[in-house]
């Protein structure tokens, strides 16, 4: 422990140019105070953000003992505030379930950036922090005054991270796009659908995934870009600007189909990237997916299956021929099996079919509940629920989940430690600057 408050400390020294005024507001929105170190206790972050993609890059480093500050407009708040799921399908803006799984640990001040004012609060907070978010276009984050240049000359020691669509540079740079945009121009919605909806709907236009995956990426990888840039500043380097671009992040999970491209000159299409033979089969509670892609999987299939003539050796090594109709009788073979009988006996027959479980089925789960990946969080608007925890375990360290805050409950903490009065607060509410 002493060691890692030595580590902490000087990373705060490397980090800060001047150490005076460093906000210390303690994290009164924990349910559970935290009792030992965290890998990024001393952290101070500030977010200017929306929805998913830069929320959820801080909502990681919060996980981490982070602590990070969320700026959103008076009044209405983070767009995701007014998404769903709510509790009983009762909109409310405390009790979303979208913002409070993507703002859990955070705190939250309301600030009107329209404002000059505002404005001018937002640069007195980059100057309280190690790490600024935000998912502003370069035009705005310019109008805002943070655009990187002036970072770069005023706040040298200042992360900061913009997550964009398309990146801050390049002909793209100033476009809006929602989720659904950023996948397609990722490439892997052309891909979609396959398996059983191609054969079903062979002419169905091209899909995109469900639960915003894009985003999610984006913001993941602005995490990872981050935390190489606090590294970095720990052995001497100035503070860094990382420019994530969310569509380069869903390319970099699916860029097979360009390596592919580039080394065989082949554009493949849901077509080419369709298993003749597998894929999602149907069973009498919900789906499998079957993928045999060596021989010695198409023989032990055949095995499993009782050796039935349409599964004969040389039907399965002339897929073009045969798939369609191999596929037809597996599905018939499949439905009348549940999930678990199909996973259990045909992975020990080795062949390879797994399960499409249903959210239920995943939030009961006795692997998850035994790892204690669930965790249970009171706030005092939207109840008690479980919610799902960082991904990943860390021994001495261990990562925390901490309850996402009522709009604008840190405000009067944070503009404290800013030197504004409680007269002065009061004034700024009236005048609609916070």
């Amino acid at each position: 422990n002493c060691a890692q408050l030595l580590v902490a400390r000087a990373f705060r020294q490397s980090c800060r140019s001047d150490q005076t005024g460093v906000m210390s507001t303690s994290n009164e929105n924990s349910p559970t105070p935290m009792g030992g170190p965290t890998a990024m206790g001393g952290l101070k972050v500030l977010e200017i953000s929306s929805l998913v993609s830069a929320p959820f890059c801080g909502k990681l480093l919060a996980s981490l003992g982070a602590e990070v500050i969320k700026i959103e407009p008076p009044k209405t708040g983070d767009p995701s505030r007014r998404r769903g799921p709510f509790p009983d399908d009762v909109p409310h803006i405390e009790r979303s379930g979208l913002f409070l799984y993507l703002n859990t640990g955070k705190k939250s001040v309301t600030l009107n950036l329209d404002d000059h004012q505002g404005r001018e609060i937002l640069w007195q907070l980059t100057d309280k922090v190690d790490v600024l978010i935000h998912d502003l276009s370069p035009f705005r984050a310019t109008e805002l005054g943070i655009a990187q240049d002036r970072l770069a000359e005023d706040r040298p020691n200042l992360i900061a991270a913009a997550i964009t669509p398309y990146g801050s540079t390049g002909p793209y740079s100033e476009y809006a796009a929602n989720d659904v945009n950023i996948f397609h121009a990722g490439g892997e919605g052309n891909l979609l659908p396959n398996g059983l909806a191609l054969d079903v709907f062979p002419d169905r236009a091209p899909l995109a995934a469900g639960s915003m995956m894009g985003s999610y990426q984006g913001g993941l990888s602005a995490a990872v870009g981050i935390c190489g840039a606090i590294y970095a500043k720990m052995g001497g380097s100035p503070g860094q600007f990382i420019d994530c671009s969310t569509q380069e992040a869903e390319l970099t999970i699916g860029y097979m189909p360009l390596q592919r491209l580039e080394s065989e000159g082949i554009e493949e299409n849901r077509f080419t990237r369709f298993f003749r033979v597998g894929g999602v089969m149907p069973a009498i509670d919900g789906y499998v997916e079957l993928l045999t892609l060596e021989p010695r999987q198409w023989e032990n299939l055949g095995v499993f299956l009782g050796e039935p003539d349409w599964a004969a050796p040389e039907r399965f090594q002339d897929p073009a021929t045969y798939g369609a109709d191999i596929n037809r009788n597996l599905r018939e073979w499949t439905k009348d099996k549940t999930k678990d009988w199909l996973y259990h006996n045909g992975q020990a027959a080795g062949v390879p079919f797994a399960p499409f479980y249903t959210p239920g089925e995943v939030f009961e789960s006795p692997h998850q509940r035994e790892r204690g990946f669930f965790t249970s969080v009171e706030h005092p608007e939207a109840g008690t629920y479980d919610y799902a925890g960082p991904p990943f375990r860390m021994s001495e360290t261990p990562p925390v989940l901490d309850r996402a805050p009522l709009l604008g409950e840190h405000n009067s903490a944070i503009f404290r430690d800013l030197r504004y009065t409680g007269e002065e607060i009061v004034s700024l509410a009236r005048s609609g600057v916070i």
